[in-house]
């Protein structure tokens, strides 16, 4: 099982020589899983990524976390979505079923000059069982997030080992729950690999609580409670320079060493591939360098 980041920022890209490192197209994962090709959102880094799979027959899952614009806007600009006979099988759960379309709706005039019923690749809905799916060997369970219009955290588990991608949530949000910490703590238990929304700071709460996303700190505490073996700090703030997240590593790497020492942490950057092996979790290397 590997898992490549194409997409690491939160809501709008960004491009400066401060955040060459990390990266900054929008959220974007890509997971080959027993064959099968897994896409975890359509930021704006799933144009790099359709390009790689432009010459790759198989058939693609497409999972949302939720249908705002930084997860959405790369599609129009997916290479296989413009393949004649290509399938793309797109996915969600706990999100109204009149948006299951949302990343086609975005294809309209004037905002873009290919209408989205117009391009070539046979793109369906595909429902999940319950907020669950099987796909041969791969088991896909699901969890609500705590994010403005609802949203879906995805865990992925195989004979190999497990990842959660939890994207846009946050753990403790000012108003009515939707997922509760303890509920977290179950979901996640024992994962060898979690990809966590920590966009920002405890000294940044009072600004932005309520706006859906995670601190650090509570991302921390979360994988040492859940149990969790690798923990990924995901969907950086925009703002936020290569220096500014490098120090947030080495914080996050020191309060982890001190609370939790099974548990290793690192920040989601684009061109990382993760492997999940039976021995464990590896980061393989980063494909832009």
């Amino acid at each position: 099982m590997e898992i490549t980041f194409y997409g690491v920022r939160g809501s709008i890209p960004t491009s400066s020589d401060k955040t060459i490192k990390y990266g900054g197209h929008t959220p974007c994962l890509f997971a080959e899983v027993d064959n099968k090709i897994l896409i975890f959102d359509a930021g704006t880094g799933i144009r790099k990524l359709g390009s790689k799979l432009f010459n790759d027959k198989r058939d693609i899952y497409l999972f949302f976390s939720h249908y705002h614009w930084d997860h959405i806007q790369g599609f129009p600009f997916f290479k296989p979505a413009y393949q004649c006979g290509r399938k793309i099988y797109l996915l969600s759960a706990y999100l109204p079923a009149k948006n299951e379309k949302a990343v086609l709706d975005q294809m309209v005039d004037p905002h873009f000059p290919v209408p989205g019923d117009q391009i070539q690749a046979k793109v369906r809905v595909m429902p999940m069982d319950n907020n669950r799916l099987t796909l041969g060997e791969i088991k896909i369970s699901t969890c609500a997030l705590n994010h403005s219009g609802g949203g879906t955290a995805y865990k992925v588990k195989t004979e190999q080992g497990s990842f959660a991608y939890v994207t846009d949530n946050e753990l403790h949000p000012p108003g009515e729950v939707t997922t509760e910490w303890s509920e977290w703590v179950d979901f996640l238990q024992g994962i060898d690999l979690l990809i966590h929304d920590a966009m920002y700071l405890d000294k940044e709460l009072k600004h932005i609580h309520g706006w859906g996303h995670s601190l650090v700190s509570q991302v921390l505490q979360l994988a040492k409670e859940a149990k969790v073996a690798n923990v990924v700090l995901f969907h950086h703030d925009p703002d936020r320079t290569d220096n500014q997240l490098d120090n947030i590593l080495l914080d996050s790497k020191k309060w982890m060493a001190e609370n939790y020492s099974d548990c290793k942490v690192t920040l989601a950057k684009e061109g990382d591939v993760y492997q999940i092996l039976e021995s464990g979790v590896k980061l393989k290397l980063n494909l832009n360098q």
